[in-house]
């Protein structure tokens, strides 16, 4: 069983996202059903500061001993800060998923959040694999 904290929203492609909609910002991260799919992760590009993301969008690369697998943004919003501690040790998104996001975006478009789900039915999606 994943574990799948209750105070975040999930998307279908096994990212989280730690929403704050008094500052309309996110914390965007992978989730624990992802980092066991994936093998160890030699490296990580995240988008600079500034950087406009766009819904769907590859934006995330992650770079594998198999080749190099590309994230989609699960929301639009600019990058606000990126976690230069995976950029140094992306070993840490294996050991702890939840502890450490990728980047803070300011959302753009709030009402993409309806395609984010809660905990309950994310559980229930990775269950149904």
């Amino acid at each position: 069983m994943h574990e799948c904290p209750e105070d975040l929203l999930y998307h279908p492609r096994h990212l989280w996202l730690r929403v704050d909609l008094e500052d309309n910002t996110a914390l965007i991260g992978i989730t624990d059903e992802m980092q066991e799919r994936l093998p160890e992760i030699d490296s990580i590009d995240l988008p600079q500061p500034g950087v406009d993301l766009e819904i769907d969008q590859p934006c995330f690369h992650l770079h594998l001993p198999s080749g190099i697998r590309h994230l989609k943004s699960p929301i639009s919003g600019r990058v606000l800060e990126v976690n230069r501690d995976l950029l140094d040790t992306p070993e840490l998104l294996h050991l702890a998923p939840y502890e450490h996001w990728l980047v803070k975006v300011e959302i753009d478009e709030p009402e993409e959040l309806h395609l984010t789900m809660d905990a309950e039915r994310y559980t229930k999606l990775i269950e149904s694999f």
